[in-house]
């Protein structure tokens, strides 16, 4: 069994779902889940499924499972109208076609501090041969990774922290595109930029984007077209291809780790418990670390329909405890109270929901 890496692509083995490993340490895993949440996994429950480096984005945001063609099929099908939906307005607009460049904050609550994930994203319907490059003041530029990338795939180039990003402050990226439709052969193109490192520092240039449900700064790279594709001599016949069939899977949910009987489910707020890196974390961090869970899980117990939840705090000083509360008293469909003293001692809060 391959050995569980930062950057793999992960399924658990005691319930459905998948994500991609942010961190391993001792024994644990913290795993990002398509949901946009973090959550830590024993590595014994997670089996690779694709290896670092290699991931699709687009599998995490619903409106783009599927890449747009990028040439007019000679039989249309026609197609009954879809529904409108009335959605809330995002910052954001369908991308030209082309190869991106994504950063995506860990820590969404803190966009301007942290680590962040760096991704080569891939939007186009062509197949993509890379080599991606960061430059040095002595060496110039030197290769930091090279790859295959199909349609919609995205690969992932680092984890950096803020004060390390002036190493992606001037990149070069050779690119060499192919259309596996109908053989046309793009030509070699080689992009140049330069990301001011003071660009990370403004919360604003954090987007909602298409790409990803968090917020990340995105920069095209370059972009991608048929008017550059070069046909071969061969005419190749264009063959319509069937659509894809949808694939229905079951929705998951955040909480699904933490349910122990039908209706019920323990989550254990302590910070070793969420962070294997808790050993490094700020105590001022800590706090806003746990409460953001705390969020992520009552809202995802509430969108599965569970009955009741408890929250393990611990004691402390009582801060989290009486946060934890405020946050409970906006709802006004549960309630709460303090946790049975003889199974979880006097640092657990229990939630009723309906």
């Amino acid at each position: 069994m391959k050995k569980i890496e930062k950057g793999d692509k992960v399924r658990f083995l005691s319930t459905t779902g998948s994500g991609i490993v942010t961190s391993v340490n001792k024994g644990f895993a913290t795993v990002l889940i398509e949901d946009g949440f973090e959550i830590p996994v024993e590595v014994s429950d997670l089996v690779v499924i694709e290896p670092q480096g290699k991931v699709n984005p687009f599998l995490r945001k619903g409106e783009f499972t599927q890449m747009e063609t990028e040439k007019e099929k000679i039989i249309e099908t026609p197609q009954k109208p879809e529904p409108v939906i009335e959605k809330k307005q995002r910052n954001e607009e369908t991308p030209d076609k082309g190869l991106y460049l994504v950063f995506v904050p860990l820590n969404q609550e803190s966009l301007i501090s942290g680590e962040l994930d760096v991704f080569l994203i891939n939007y186009s319907s062509f197949q993509v041969a890379f080599q991606f490059q960061l430059f040095d003041s002595r060496e110039g530029f030197f290769s930091h990774a090279t790859g295959l990338m199909e349609k919609g795939d995205a690969f992932q180039l680092a984890t950096v922290e803020h004060n390390n990003i002036k190493q992606f402050g001037k990149i070069r990226l050779q690119s060499l595109c192919f259309d596996t439709r109908n053989g046309a052969l793009f030509e070699t193109e080689i992009s140049e930029a330069e990301l001011k490192p003071s660009r990370f520092i403004k919360e604003d240039n954090y987007i909602d984007n298409p790409f990803f449900d968090e917020l990340a700064f995105v920069y095209k790279i370059t972009q991608i077209g048929p008017s550059n594709a070069v046909l071969p001599n061969i005419p190749t016949p264009i063959v319509e291809e069937p659509a894809p069939q949808e694939i229905k899977k079951e929705k998951s949910y955040l909480i699904d780790r933490y349910v122990v009987e039908s209706g019920f489910a323990e989550v254990d707020l302590h910070i070793e418990k969420l962070r294997s890196d808790h050993k490094s974390i700020r105590k001022e961090e800590m706090m806003l670390i746990q409460l953001a869970f705390f969020k992520q899980c009552l809202e995802s117990a509430i969108g599965k329909g569970l009955k009741r939840v408890v929250f393990i705090h611990g004691v402390g000083a009582g801060l989290l405890k009486k946060e934890i509360h405020d946050i409970l008293n906006q709802h006004e469909n549960l309630q709460h109270e303090d946790a049975s003293i003889l199974k979880y001692g006097i640092g657990a809060t229990e939630v009723r929901f309906g």
